[in-house]
């Protein structure tokens, strides 16, 4: 790879076109192999507008002569990245084993997205993925040959099953979202299904009560005056077809975090990771042999306090380390075997070497200290 010396001294806004966006992360990749870094940026939501989809861009690196300069070439190389979601994280993959380094998306209320590069283009694939009908809230993916078979499997952060939020494919989590008084400013409800009565069938309720909901919405407040009215409302009977004809709406059907294995044909599985894992929310993680054993483990950070009051804060796991077997399966450490412990709303992690060699893993928390980790060998 070439690479050119950049004046750091001023900053320059003309490297860069406008996108005014908010952004979840930025990934690197020479995706069209001609020597330089080009980058994928991930759209995440318009302010005051969650959650209507965002785009993200793919920025082909122009520059020259010392001078940065890159173009967005989204729309000539990466259409499907037009809207695609509100993106988490991103990783950059040779998962065909061709020589092109292909893209892997997760998301909120999205399926697990694989563009395939073909040639220096890049075309959707999760239509044959065999993993494209599970919708998740996927906050984090890494990849690694977890499995020892010579290709890249991945292992993928979501909600996990320790919350109030359950989803299957019959019973799905939803969001409605509708700019019910148009004012250029979205209002969105979450639903979840419930049993009705204590032996009945389940049924999509309103997963806020009724006071949440109608600081949003105060409409609703005429229609049921008592929280026991509101409370044994279905969510059919809180809205007419009216109202929500013109609204947006997502279902999840997995929150489970997963492996996904490679099974080298362009399709994959979900496999789920051990229950220990399921206990909260995986927000970054980091594969690495850690016991020299020839086999990939798993370092991750957990948690998230950013929750409704209501739910509670997603703080049941303080950090965890996954041993792989490589054979695409995994044991979860003890804090005491592990030396792992992030106790806080975790975010992201990062491998650094010291100045006499060691392996560092540093670990942020949101509001709260950053920790870095020593591994004990060589």
């Amino acid at each position: 790879m070439n690479w050119d010396y950049f004046n750091r001294g001023a900053d320059d806004p003309s490297a860069l076109p406008e996108n005014h966006t908010s952004k979840s992360c930025v990934r690197v990749a020479d995706f069209d192999k001609d020597g330089d870094s080009d980058l994928f940026v991930g759209g995440r939501c318009y302010p005051w507008n969650y959650p209507k989809a965002v785009s993200s861009i793919l920025l082909r690196n122009d520059s020259k002569g010392g001078k940065a300069k890159f173009t967005d070439v989204t729309n000539s190389i990466a259409g499907s990245l037009k809207d695609i979601g509100m993106v988490c994280d991103a990783v950059w993959t040779d998962y065909n084993k061709d020589g092109w380094p292909d893209l892997l998306i997760a998301g909120e209320w999205m399926p697990l997205t694989i563009l395939k590069n073909d040639h220096g283009k890049l075309v959707d694939a999760t239509s044959v993925s065999g993993i494209n009908d599970k919708s998740g809230w996927w906050s984090s993916i890494i990849n690694g040959d977890f499995d020892n078979d010579g290709d890249d499997d991945y292992i993928v952060g979501n909600l996990g099953q320790n919350s109030f939020y359950k989803a299957s494919d019959k019973d799905p989590v939803a969001v409605y979202a509708n700019d019910f008084y148009k004012q250029g400013m979205i209002q969105c409800v979450m639903t979840l299904y419930l049993k009705e009565k204590p032996d009945g069938a389940l049924k999509e309720f309103t997963a806020n009560n009724r006071d949440d909901v109608i600081d949003q919405l105060p409409f609703i407040k005429k229609r049921f005056l008592t929280y026991s009215e509101f409370g044994k409302a279905s969510f059919d009977k809180i809205f007419t077809a009216e109202e929500l004809q013109h609204s947006i709406k997502y279902t999840a059907n997995y929150l489970t975090s997963s492996f996904v294995r490679n099974n080298g044909n362009g399709s994959f599985n979900l496999e789920p990771l051990p229950g220990v894992a399921q206990f909260s929310a995986i927000n970054a993680m980091i594969a690495d042999d850690f016991h020299k054993d020839g086999n990939l483990d798993v370092c991750i950070n957990t948690n998230d306090f950013g929750t409704d009051p209501a739910n509670g804060r997603y703080d049941a796991l303080n950090g965890l380390v996954l041993k792989g077997n490589g054979k695409g399966a995994f044991k979860p450490l003890t804090i005491m075997q592990s030396g792992i412990y992030t106790p806080g709303s975790g975010r992201g992690l990062a491998k650094l070497k010291s100045a006499n060699g060691n392996y560092l893993v540093v670990a942020s928390q949101n509001k709260g200290p950053l920790k870095v980790f020593q591994l004990k060998a060589p």
